[in-house]
């Protein structure tokens, strides 16, 4: 037996050898008797088609038509339950309808409220590496800012932001008055450190030494 598909159908046939002399034919030939068809997908054979055939024949189309088509059928099912379960190539499609949204926006603005909708949507999909939206809070170096604010304002009186310096009443002028008030609080003044100058902070702190009196 042998098939010969068309299309979505299956068409069975016999094949026997007429040897030559029969029926007064001067050589032998091959005969092919159509028996039945059935679907090329159908997972069973069908009864009416069964009685037709021999043992052999049915396994035949049970080996070539029945198991393909069952296990075919077992494959698309599985497919189709992960498909359902996979959320990944939907997300592909919003991007994809996402990103033609937004360029015929450009020709046809859109309410917010069906953006918000979107984003509101994106905002519950469960994710495997979560976006740490905490912004880790910095700690300020005190030191360092008083070290960088220093170079700056040097900088900046070398490069003549405060002018020069009269030639009488100089204690007079703000940028002395500024100085003052920095040197007594990095340093102290009277001759010794005073308790709020930062001198006397690291000092009490082990990171400076006193001097000696």
């Amino acid at each position: 037996m042998h098939k010969k598909t068309r299309g979505k159908t299956a068409y069975l046939y016999r094949s026997s050898w007429v040897p030559k002399g029969a029926n007064n034919n001067t050589h032998g030939y091959s005969q092919q008797t159509f028996v039945g068809s059935l679907p090329v997908h159908a997972c069973t054979l069908p009864d009416e088609l069964a009685s037709r055939l021999t043992e052999l024949e049915r396994a035949y189309v049970e080996t070539t038509i029945c198991r393909p088509a069952r296990e075919a059928a077992e494959r698309a099912r599985r497919d189709a339950e992960q498909r359902e379960a996979e959320p990944l190539w939907r997300l592909a499609e919003a991007a994809r309808f996402a990103s033609e949204a937004a360029e015929r926006s450009q020709r046809r603005r859109v309410h917010r409220q069906r953006v918000q909708e979107v984003t509101e949507a994106l905002a519950k999909v469960q994710v495997l590496d979560p976006i740490d939206t905490k912004v880790p809070e910095k700690r300020a170096d005190p030191l360092q800012e008083a070290l960088n604010a220093v170079r700056a304002a040097a900088t900046a009186v070398r490069g003549g932001a405060y002018g020069r310096a009269p030639e009488n009443g100089v204690r007079s002028t703000r940028p002395y008055r500024l100085w003052s008030e920095i040197y007594e609080a990095v340093c102290g003044t009277d001759g010794g450190p005073t308790n709020g100058s930062l001198m006397r902070a690291l000092q009490d702190r082990g990171f400076a030494k006193s001097r000696q009196r």
